[in-house]
């Protein structure tokens, strides 16, 4: 079934590719997450008509990330100093046919195209030294995760036109709209350019949990509290009885 959908998906392709600089699709914009979600790869498939290299990148839903440094006193670590970076993508994964999938100009800079030209917007106290030190952490930390690429994939080709790539979703991502971005570049000019949403959602009893606590947020920490009061009453009454005697 998927093999008839992706060859009527490239023939359609093939067909319109010569009368647009660039077309695409992808085999789902949906990622349902649930109790059992484990990741999941999404096919982004097109057909390019013009001559040019193309990049794709992946982003996520923007959120505020918190970076601190650990600091020690008297034998004792704590929180030291801080940066609060705002709007930074919660995903980040970029294609392209560069050569070496390296390349540098002005035209990538203003799109923010390649991990060397993402802009942080960062607040702290610190000097720009510590918090290119912050940044770092934080790239760092979600490459680690696998929510941030700081390279490039390489970009399938079937023949000159057609192309393909996988897009690699981890099972720790957040919900919201992603989006993929898709250009067509010849020397330095913008040819095309598309954009495709995947919506991430999540399922089940997880999502009305997530819910209820957005919602009641009062109520659910007053009753994460009790319960676990009660889950530690419990415990020390087995240990008491059964195991400390």
């Amino acid at each position: 079934m998927f093999r008839i959908f992706f060859v009527t998906a490239l023939i359609f392709t093939i067909t319109n590719s010569y009368a647009k600089p660039i077309v695409s699709g992808i085999s789902s914009n949906e990622i349902n997450i649930d109790t059992k979600f484990n990741g999941t790869n999404i096919l982004l498939f097109g057909a390019k008509g013009d001559a040019g290299n193309i990049v794709i990148a992946v982003r996520g839903p923007k959120k505020n990330f918190l970076v601190t440094k650990k600091e020690r006193l008297l034998g004792v670590w704590y929180n030291g100093q801080r940066a609060i970076f705002d709007n930074v993508g919660s995903f980040y994964s970029l294609f392209s046919t560069f050569d070496n999938n390296k390349t540098s100009n002005e035209l990538l800079q203003s799109l923010e195209l390649g991990s060397a030209n993402i802009k942080y917007d960062v607040k702290s106290n610190s000097s720009k030294k510590e918090e290119d030190n912050f940044q770092l952490q934080l790239i760092n930390k979600l490459e680690k995760d696998s929510l941030y690429s700081q390279g490039a994939n390489k970009i399938d080709f079937l023949d000159e036109t057609l192309f393909k790539v996988i897009i690699k979703f981890p099972k720790n991502i957040a919900q919201g709209v992603y989006t993929v971005e898709i250009y067509l570049i010849n020397e330095d000019n913008l040819l095309s350019f598309q954009s495709i949403p995947i919506y991430v959602n999540q399922i089940g009893v997880s999502a009305d949990i997530s819910k209820y606590a957005h919602q009641q947020s009062l109520l659910y920490g007053i009753f994460s509290v009790i319960i676990a009061l009660i889950i530690g009453w419990v415990a020390n009454y087995l240990f008491t009885k059964f195991i400390g005697k």
